[in-house]
């Protein structure tokens, strides 16, 4: 098929999970619409659940925010193979632009675990066939910060700092969203939002959508030291906005896609006089990816209104540009950091898909073990030999996750070992242990606030608990 003769469409998608671990936790929900560029709906809605495997217990918080339990998704779902296969067959459609909500720092750490789980590639689906990814929720940010009338912008309580939830930002423009935390709900209130940016504010959108690219990333943010633009993010977040001006000092010599900058509202005498040890956590340094859909906008969007509606001295600002320019020694100051900087992995393949890149000899085994019948499988990856030491485990636990039914009893007896511990003693830091998990449960159902809908999904969490137990430890 040639991808460039496919009309570019935007898929917009949100996931709903057990938890927030994308290394450890599994999806729930996936729901997603695909419309054209003027975001007319293109084709129907699709709603996914996938599958809980024996080796994993949910976060009964998470599931009391959507109200999804497990008997919901292992009756309506689909193993997760065949889950994210579904997934990644929508996100790989030629010239498919994949958006969400705050996707890339979630959503899509989500989908790139599953597809690592799965012995699928996690990259190829954001750019092959001319597939890409965005994401708007800077694009909603810059909004607030650079074109600030004609959207209405809810405030939060607490502080008067802009609140960015879709629930409330969709409430104060009366976009109705009914259920929230339901995917497809989310999706919907999503593309309605774009809608009001579009229209509102056509050049701001234009600009976010066309700078979802690296190459025009790239164009605006040049190391070393390049032109001051402005950065829309979070971290600069104050009631005045989330932008701020700063500096490009160098790329992240492990890491083409990342550049370290400055944030030219702090002083630069900390990092002038840091040394290696201390200056990668100077106040005002920041990390910015090409790859991550940054907002960024050039020096000469800053006029004089925006300058003080931001509370940006910018003739100080670039007065401190100036003299870092004049500070060379950076920039092997924070390569070296860089270099000496120990990257470190929880000891379990589940959490180390950034550890490395797997060979292509080791894609085309598992291609072998994806066609395999499904009592061939394990049989199979045991003739194998795999030039990753990560592949062999992952690939058993790939095979019993998905298809345990089909194996040998002997076999079935030596995964429900590895279950038992798994949910009695998670790897790394992760809490929700199967003491944890009834206890909590517990502890709500004793809330004497507890809604009637709360105690259906705690009792049912409770049960799945014990059948879970009864199966294991029996």
């Amino acid at each position: 098929m040639n991808a460039k003769k496919e009309k570019p469409s935007i898929l917009w998608y949100d996931l709903e999970t057990f938890g927030l671990n994308p290394h450890y936790d599994r999806i729930a929900q996936f729901a997603a619409i695909r419309t054209d560029y003027n975001l007319n709906q293109i084709g129907k809605e699709i709603i996914l659940y996938c599958k809980l495997s024996k080796d994993y217990l949910p976060d009964p918080l998470a599931c009391l925010v959507t109200s999804i339990t497990p008997q919901i998704v292992n009756e309506k779902g689909l193993n997760e193979e065949d889950f994210i296969r579904e997934i990644r067959k929508e996100f790989s459609t030629p010239n498919t632009v994949v958006t969400g909500y705050n996707s890339i720092n979630f959503d899509d750490e989500f989908i790139r675990n599953t597809l690592y789980r799965n012995l699928f590639d996690p990259y190829q689906r954001e750019y092959k066939n001319g597939c890409s990814r965005w994401d708007i929720i800077n694009l909603v940010r810059a909004a607030y910060d650079l074109r600030f009338e004609k959207i209405k912008w809810p405030q939060k309580k607490e502080n008067g700092n802009p609140s960015f939830k879709l629930t409330e930002i969709t409430k104060a423009n009366n976009i109705e969203q009914i259920g929230a935390h339901d995917a497809l709900v989310d999706v919907k209130a999503t593309i309605e939002v774009a809608k009001l940016i579009k229209t509102k504010e056509p050049k701001l959108y234009k600009w976010s959508f066309d700078h979802r690219k690296k190459h025009l990333m790239k164009n605006l943010l040049k190391a070393p030291f390049g032109e001051p633009v402005l950065h829309t993010h979070p971290k600069y977040t104050t009631k005045n906005g989330c932008t701020s001006l700063v500096i490009p000092i160098t790329y992240d010599t492990r890491n083409p896609n990342n550049v370290i900058c400055f944030n030219l509202k702090e002083d630069i005498t900390p990092l002038i006089e840091s040394d290696e040890e201390t200056i990668l956590h100077t106040n005002g340094i920041v990390n910015i990816a090409y790859n991550k859909c940054a907002f960024i906008s050039p020096l000469s969007v800053l006029t004089q209104s925006i300058e003080k509606k931001l509370n940006i001295d910018k003739k100080e600002a670039l007065s401190r540009a100036n003299t870092l320019k004049n500070n060379p020694n950076l920039i092997l100051k924070i390569r070296n950091a860089l270099s000496n900087q120990e990257i470190k992995f929880i000891d379990d393949s589940d959490f180390k898909i950034y550890s490395n890149f797997f060979n292509d000899e080791d894609h085309k085994r598992f291609n072998l073990i994806h066609s395999a019948d499904k009592k061939e499988k394990l049989k199979l990856s045991k003739a194998i030999d795999f030039d990753d030491e990560r592949a062999e485990e992952l690939v058993y636990r790939y095979i019993f996750r998905n298809y345990f039914e089909y194996q040998k009893k002997e076999d079935q007896e030596a995964w429900k070992i590895f279950c038992s511990h798994r949910i009695v003693s998670p790897p790394g830091n992760i809490m929700i242990n199967l003491d944890f998990y009834k206890r909590k449960i517990d502890e709500k159902l004793n809330d004497p606030n507890l809604q009637k809908n709360e105690q259906t999904i705690l009792l049912e969490l409770k049960k799945y608990g014990q059948e879970l137990i009864n199966t294991l430890f029996n």
